[in-house]
């Protein structure tokens, strides 16, 4: 566990810890402050000669004013060259860095890429298919009747049981990372389409997570014609629970306190509007994925709608034929807006975590709506789309392997990402992703506001930007799927 920050993107290529973009930035005052005493150094330097103080320059007497003058002259070439140096020394280390990681991440992709339709031929064996449905019959049987029938956990429960410490695994997180990239290289593979793997490879290399979320939807709304609930969407209500006055919200630290908490019968949605009349303004915070399972249910935060939201940022989801155009969270999160008093246009800052922070970006890519920033603490945003003009803040810890579901995704000038270690090596863990928790994701935000980083600082006045300064009115919602018969129901 590291209490120290790497912040990225926006833009730049450079990459590392906080503190070094802040020293960098100190340096930059100070080189511009030893300027400004230079240019007042030249003034007096002229007023001097304008008195006829000057003295020749074969002899200096060492008490005079022009000899001083002459000693914070060299002293302050010396300070702005020493300062321009270090600003220099530090933002190349900030880039050597950066360029590292690109190197690092890109031996991955071309060895990943190469390597998918092997790993996908070898996945067909007798002994990965066996194994495969045994655990997948384990669950579908359910841990009750399992338990039930004297046979102890799921063999999938028990799979990760014992391999929890493997899942929050760095190594493990940039192996998921890769993996979502190359899936359908993968299945190429397994399929034993009769073409050399750096082919597939090649062909497969603008295929990312979300064309590859989108085609599983595809193929899960043809199941959903025969009666399948899997991965099917339906539609979408929410009702509110709650109304209040409450005080505006200083930092990103206090955004992530009011996300709230991931629970079975709680609400998943939380409104904000801050100003009356035409000077509205909104924030609205979204809860992390409650349900785990594949099968829709009536709690739509779930995997159901993760997938929507994912597949959202692939051009190719608009050619599906059958199922739901967005995921249940995201339509409930705008059904809620729209019932908070939210018009098209009013200024609107979105935070999420987990599967939220997918519907929190979605939000600010939407040139529909006046979104002016989004927070996701824990979200695969990598690949989704920014609008010009609106940041997206992407909080993510390095053993958590959620984030790591979007894939590689793309650079975007709008998105900036925060990392750092969140657990404490050796250490043995109760909850079974321990570094996804939002409790944790609240301690990385606080951290962020601890920063003097300028981009953290941009999105703390930001938050101050979107509400005044003055207490706001807050509202709780509740989203329940509708479940139907029709998995074109919810279009």
């Amino acid at each position: 566990m590291s209490d120290g920050i790497t912040v990225s993107g926006g833009g730049s290529t450079s990459v590392a810890v906080d503190e070094l973009f802040v020293d960098a930035s100190r340096l930059g005052t100070a080189e511009a402050v030893v300027a400004g005493w230079a240019d007042r150094l030249g003034v007096i330097r002229r007023g001097l000669g304008g008195l006829d103080l000057e003295e020749p320059a074969v002899w200096r007497d060492p008490t005079s004013p022009a000899w001083f003058l002459d000693l914070a002259d060299v002293g302050l070439d010396q300070a702005g060259d020493r300062a321009r140096w270090l600003r220099t020394s530090l933002l190349e280390a900030a880039e050597r860095y950066g360029a590292t990681e690109r190197l690092v991440d890109g031996s991955w992709r071309l060895g990943s890429a190469l390597a998918a339709p092997w790993v996908g031929a070898a996945a067909v064996s007798p002994a990965v298919i066996g194994g495969a449905l045994w655990m997948a019959a384990g669950q579908w049987v359910g841990g009750v009747v399992w338990r039930a029938l004297g046979w102890g956990p799921t063999p999938l429960a028990a799979w990760l049981e014992e391999h929890r410490d493997v899942l929050a695994q760095p190594a493990f997180v940039r192996l998921v990372r890769v993996a979502a990239d190359h899936a359908d290289e993968t299945l190429a593979g397994a399929l034993h389409v009769p073409l050399p793997p750096p082919i597939i490879a090649g062909l497969g290399a603008e295929v990312g997570a979300p064309e590859s979320a989108s085609v599983v939807l595809a193929l899960a709304g043809g199941l959903g014609l025969l009666g399948s609930r899997v991965l099917v969407e339906g539609p979408v209500r929410v009702d509110r629970t709650d109304q209040r006055r409450v005080d505006p919200p200083q930092s990103v630290g206090d955004l992530a306190a009011r996300v709230p908490a991931p629970s079975a019968d709680g609400s998943q949605i939380r409104v904000e509007r801050y100003g009356e009349g035409d000077d509205r303004r909104f924030i609205v915070y979204i809860g992390g994925t409650v349900e785990l399972g594949l099968v829709a249910g009536e709690q739509p935060f779930d995997n159901t709608s993760n997938v929507h939201g994912v597949a959202d940022d692939a051009g190719i989801d608009a050619l599906r034929l059958s199922g739901a155009d967005s995921g249940a969270g995201e339509r409930a999160v705008r059904q809620a807006l729209r019932d908070a008093g939210m018009r098209p246009g009013d200024p609107l800052l979105a935070v999420g975590h987990s599967g939220g922070g997918i519907i929190a970006a979605q939000l600010a890519a939407d040139p529909e709506l006046g979104a002016v920033g989004a927070v996701s603490l824990g979200g695969p945003v990598a690949s989704a789309p920014t609008a010009p003009g609106v940041p997206l803040l992407a909080v993510e810890h390095e053993e958590d392997f959620v984030p790591a579901i979007g894939g590689s995704g793309h650079p975007a000038a709008e998105r900036v990402t925060v990392s750092r270690s969140a657990l404490e090596p050796g250490r043995r863990y109760d909850a079974l992703f321990p570094a996804h928790e939002l409790a944790r994701y609240r301690e990385t935000a606080a951290l962020v506001d601890e920063s003097d980083e300028a981009r953290l600082v941009g999105f703390r006045d930001l938050v101050a930007e979107v509400t005044g300064g003055r207490p706001g009115e807050r509202s709780d919602w509740v989203a329940t799927r509708e479940l139907s018969s029709s998995p074109t129901d919810a279009r």
